[in-house]
C-alpha cells in the first residue's frame, strides 16, 4: 500500500470514462494508485472520481457486477434509470447504486452535472437503488470526534451492503476528525475550509476546495480543522466499518 496522499480535482488529467458521451472524470483513486495490484482482489475502490456531464451528455447503459455504485451529486440536477426504473436527483442527493444492475445516467436541462462517483466490492451483498438527501438526514456525532457532525448517506444499515459507507462531515473551528480505520481505506473529499491531514505522522495540507485525502486501512489518521469557518467533508470509507 502507498502513503497517505492528498490530491485536488484541478491537478488531475481529465478521462473520459467509457460509455460516457460528452462527459469527463477525474480520479483521485482507484488500485494503481492507492498501491493496490490492479489485477488482484483486494482493492477497496476500483475508483473515487469527480465525473461532470454537460449538456446533451449521458453516461450509457453500464453494468459492475458485485460492486456498488455510490453517486453523490455536487451540481445539478438528472435522472438515472436503473433496471428500468426511473430515479431523480438533485444537488445534495446520494443515489446508491447496487451491483448488477443495468444502469444509465442523464442531466436535466443545460447546466453540467458534477458528482462524486465510487465504486466498491469488498464485501458486496445484493441491495436496492435509493436516492436519499443531506437535507433530510438528521446528524449524528461519534466518541472522540467533539465538534464534528456526521450525515450519515449510506451504511449496511441503510444500504443492505457493506461495500462502502458514505458521510457528508462538518467539522467546526479548532475541531478535529479522526475514526479508527484499521480495516478501511478512507477518502475525504472537501467542499470548503482549510484542514492539515497528521497520516501516520506525516503533515499533509488541505488548502482548497476539491483537496482530497486518501489514507490506507491501518493509517492512524486525523484531519484537524485550521480554518475560522466549518469544514465540510464527503468522507468514504471502504469497505465500511
Amino acid at each position: 500500500m502507498t502513503k497517505a496522499y492528498v490530491k485536488n480535482y484541478y491537478d488531475i488529467q481529465a478521462m473520459a470514462p467509457a460509455a460516457h458521451v460528452m462527459a469527463h472524470s477525474a480520479p483521485f483513486a482507484n488500485p494503481a494508485l492507492m498501491g493496490y495490484d490492479p489485477a488482484g482482489k483486494d482493492w477497496t475502490y476500483l475508483y473515487f472520481s469527480t465525473c461532470e456531464i454537460t449538456f446533451g451528455g449521458a453516461a450509457l447503459t453500464a453494468n459492475h457486477p458485485n460492486a456498488d455504485h455510490v453517486f453523490y451529486i455536487l451540481d445539478g440536477y438528472g435522472y438515472s434509470l436503473m433496471d428500468g426504473k426511473r430515479y431523480t436527483f438533485q444537488t445534495g442527493d446520494i443515489m446508491w447504486t447496487p451491483g448488477n444492475v443495468d444502469h444509465e445516467m442523464y442531466p436535466f436541462g443545460t447546466a453540467t452535472l458534477k458528482f462524486l462517483v465510487t465504486l466498491c466490492p469488498q464485501g458486496f451483498k445484493k441491495s436496492e437503488p435509493y436516492i436519499k438527501s443531506i437535507n433530510d438526514v438528521e446528524g449524528t456525532t461519534e466518541p472522540g470526534n467533539d465538534g464534528v457532525t456526521f450525515f450519515t448517506l449510506a451504511s449496511p444499515e441503510i444500504s443492505g451492503s457493506p461495500t462502502q459507507e458514505f458521510h457528508i462531515v462538518d467539522v467546526l473551528p479548532g475541531a478535529k476528525l479522526s475514526l479508527d480505520t484499521p480495516k478501511s481505506d478512507i477518502i475525504a473529499y472537501m467542499f470548503h475550509g482549510q484542514a492539515v491531514v497528521t497520516a501516520d505522522g506525516d503533515k499533509l495540507d488541505m488548502k482548497k476546495a476539491e483537496d482530497t485525502l486518501v489514507a490506507p486501512m491501518g493509517v492512524k489518521w486525523e484531519i484537524a480543522n485550521t480554518s475560522k469557518q466549518t469544514l465540510r467533508l464527503a468522507l468514504s470509507l471502504s469497505p465500511a466499518r
